[in-house]
């Protein structure tokens, strides 16, 4: 049985597919298996796909008949049909160096109860040019996961799927409901995985993530950040990630001056719901 269960959930990504798959089939450590799922791609995808069916290691090759309206549905998928300790989600149009799954191996073995490894990244736009990184995390470390949630509660600290390693029995119990998001699925999930697992970081640029600058507008991310970045609050139980008064009180005024800035009343029973949740905890401290 594979150690490592590598997904590709794709939808349009013809020009980066061989490059992407390539650079999983070519890795230093080869105890994985592949995962393609295509999301009724509209472009030329299935033929690249095709080219890789009699790969011992690709064992499934799964072709929607319509598309999911979600990555999160697909990640999903993936999971169910995943049979790895390990789990690798590798977006189509990213890539990776040759050494990434032996080395995030090798940093998430070296920790106790490690659920989530991931790198820094190259950020490069379509044509594979690096431009400026704007990784939140930069050294090598190890984290508890309850301190790394209580970063989370503002901002998705695991900044591209391609980068991580997560261990699969608990990510398959996080992805569950996530399909109804568009954007910040992975956020939700990150934050619900570490509130029972531990985060170990790399700090070589191992993934080589395409981030398009024009790929959907500021204006749209900001509001799909707030609309469903939000629901981060109501999926962390406070039992197990108790903030101290100040912590907070903070977060809160974050997400409230975030909504004031762009413009949501409809988010305000979200504040109500977790102070109701959370109360009886984060006053203890």
């Amino acid at each position: 049985m594979a150690n490592v269960s590598v997904i590709i959930p794709n939808y349009n990504h013809e020009r980066y597919l061989h490059q992407r798959i390539t650079s999983i089939l070519t890795q230093t450590y080869d105890d994985i298996e592949l995962i393609i799922l295509d999301d009724c791609s509209t472009d030329n995808s299935k033929a690249i796909i095709e080219q890789f069916r009699n790969d011992s290691r690709v064992t499934h090759i799964v072709y929607n008949s319509v598309n999911s309206g979600s990555t999160f549905k697909q990640w999903e998928k993936g999971l169910q049909l995943a049979i790895g300790d390990w789990v690798w989600i590798a977006e189509s149009d990213d890539y990776c160096a040759p050494t990434f799954l032996d080395t995030l191996l090798k940093a998430a073995n070296t920790y106790e109860n490690v659920g989530l490894a991931f790198c820094r990244s190259h950020w490069v736009n379509e044509a594979g040019v690096a431009g400026e990184e704007l990784a939140i995390y930069k050294t090598t470390f190890f984290k508890k996961g309850i301190d790394v949630v209580k970063e989370m509660a503002i901002h998705c600290t695991v900044q591209n799927a391609s980068s991580a390693l997560m261990k699969r029995i608990p990510a398959l119990n996080a992805i569950k409901g996530l399909g109804k998001y568009k954007a910040c699925g992975d956020w939700v999930f990150y934050t619900r995985l570490l509130q029972h697992t531990n985060l170990a970081h790399v700090g070589k640029q191992l993934n080589y993530f395409r981030f398009y600058h024009a790929n959907i507008s500021s204006k749209a991310k900001e509001r799909l950040w707030m609309t469903e970045g939000v629901d981060v609050l109501v999926n962390i139980n406070y039992r197990l990630v108790p903030f101290r008064r100040h912590e907070f009180i903070d977060i809160m005024r974050y997400w409230k001056w975030k909504a004031s800035t762009l413009g949501f009343r409809d988010k305000m029973s979200v504040w109500v719901t977790v102070l109701s949740s959370a109360c009886s905890y984060i006053f203890k401290k």
